[in-house]
């Protein structure tokens, strides 16, 4: 087995270097070692990762704290098939032997050769948080500066350089970088306080690059979470209702991302639970919904061309015209089966075996016009610009979900702003209430959980209307 010759470019791709070739020769070492040792499938991933994070608050038109730090990740991971079992370990780049300690320990197995420590980790090791962050911050207070306003505002920076080999020769190795820009705005007034979430991301995003693109969207982010916060300022609590309910773009995609997304893991769907089960091929709702994964979404937060288990990622049809139409699937969900890999193998970094994962959950234009899902009933509807937390169980589908900025509409032409308004009910019950999709996608992004793993993930969704759903406020 040799090093990898498939090379994907990933989104904000960088030249090969010399260390990338390193990463993939030990990548290959692993992976020999684990098919030496007699396992069934082995599959060594290695990675070089850094992430500069900068925080700056600010309160009440003051700069309150600012600070930046540093998280590098430089390891392997090995991926074992042994007696019909699957078996994970990692280690550190610089301590190849505390890996061979551990496959050592498997019952029937030899110890490995370990390779030479990597005690350097090219550019990356040298990477500092830039002084260009520190004029970043005077754009975020200028923008902030406001006496009913606090404001605390994140810039990340992501780098990082992987290769993946494993024994049915599968192997690529890619660099990728990127950026993201976070704000939440808390605005005072009428004997309340209100809280609003905002975001941006970018591939070409990289840390020295705090030109204007990066000042002018922090000050866009911030102005628009400050006038939106202080339009929930004299918010009503409604209780208990059933309306309409009009999803904002973007929001809708986050939340068929839990109730569909989730459900169409291929780990998820085979527990064949209350919920999951039958759902493949299951007409969800009679609206035209077109609900796809792509991990090709240009400035997608998910994007990638390759997965991390070294797989071409694929665009998935999940649904199509309301009928679920696909799955995704990773290296370990279709091994020893000919069920189509489609590339959603995803992990947080070294340490995690990949799992099959969403990259970017899209869903496609409907026929609709805006105005026409927003027109409220005799009763009103509740439009909801953003969800903020909320989670599924898959074993029952019920779901609950906090939307962090709402009002409610009524035939008067009244927009009452409203917070800590809950979505709840039952999944399958709510898609069938779906009722209109309208043209204007936007994007947005997210950090979604599972298993212990973050990844960050594209939200892409128009505005979305359901005849039926259930909240409280």
């Amino acid at each position: 087995m040799t090093a990898p010759t498939d090379r994907a470019p990933d989104v904000g791709a960088e030249p090969e270097s010399s260390f990338d070739r390193l990463l993939e020769a030990v990548a290959a070492h692993w992976c020999e070692e684990g098919v030496r040792l007699g396992a069934q499938y082995a599959q060594a991933f290695v990675e070089a990762t850094s992430h500069v994070r900068l925080d700056s608050t600010v309160r009440h038109g003051a700069r309150a704290g600012h600070g930046t730090s540093l998280d590098r990740r430089f390891g392997v991971g090995l991926l074992l098939r042994r007696r019909d079992s699957w078996w994970y370990g990692s280690a550190p780049l610089a301590e190849p032997g505390l890996l061979a300690e551990r496959v050592a320990t498997l019952q029937g197995f030899g110890r490995p050769r370990a390779p030479e420590p990597i005690t350097r980790c090219s550019e990356l090791e040298e990477e500092r948080p830039h002084r260009d962050l520190y004029l970043l911050t005077e754009a975020i207070t200028r923008s902030a500066a406001a006496a009913d306003l606090s404001v605390d505002f994140v810039q990340d920076f992501f780098r990082g350089q992987r290769a993946v080999v494993d024994s049915t020769g599968a192997g690529r190795s890619w660099r990728s970088t990127g950026g993201r820009q976070r704000c939440a705005a808390t605005a005072w007034g009428q004997g309340q306080q209100a809280r609003v979430f905002t975001r941006r991301n970018a591939p070409h995003w990289r840390l020295g690059d705090a030109g204007p693109d990066l000042a002018l969207s922090a000050e866009k982010l911030i102005l628009s979470a400050a006038d939106r916060s202080r339009a929930l300022l004299g918010s009503r609590r409604l209780g208990v209702r059933t309306t309409p309910v009009v999803l904002a773009p973007r929001v809708g995609a986050a939340l068929l991302h839990e109730l569909i997304g989730h459900a169409l893991e291929a780990d998820n769907l085979a527990k064949g639970s209350r919920y999951t089960g039958g759902l493949m091929g299951a007409a969800l709702t009679s609206a035209p919904l077109r609900l796809v994964d792509d991990p090709g979404v240009p400035e997608g937060m998910g994007s990638c061309a390759t997965d991390d288990d070294g797989q071409a990622a694929t665009r998935v049809v999940l649904v199509d015209r309301g009928i679920v139409a696909g799955r995704l699937t990773c290296t370990r969900a279709v091994y020893g089966s000919s069920d189509l890999n489609t590339g959603s193998g995803r992990r947080e970094d070294y340490r995690h075996a990949s799992l099959p994962r969403a990259s970017n959950t899209v869903v496609l234009p409907g026929p609709d016009s805006t105005a026409a899902l927003l027109e409220p009933p005799r009763g009103g509807l509740l439009h909801v610009g953003a969800l903020s937390s909320g989670e599924i169980n898959l074993d029952r589908g019920e779901f609950s979900f906090a939307a962090s900025e709402s009002h409610f509409l009524t035939p008067a032409g009244d927009s009452i702003p409203l917070q800590d308004v809950v979505l709840f009910g039952d999944a399958r019950d709510a898609l069938r209430q779906l009722a209109g999709i309208a043209d204007d996608v936007e994007g947005d992004n997210a950090t979604c959980g599972k298993q212990g793993q973050s990844v960050r993930i594209g939200l892409h969704s128009p505005t979305m209307r359901f005849d039926q759903l259930t909240w409280r406020c």
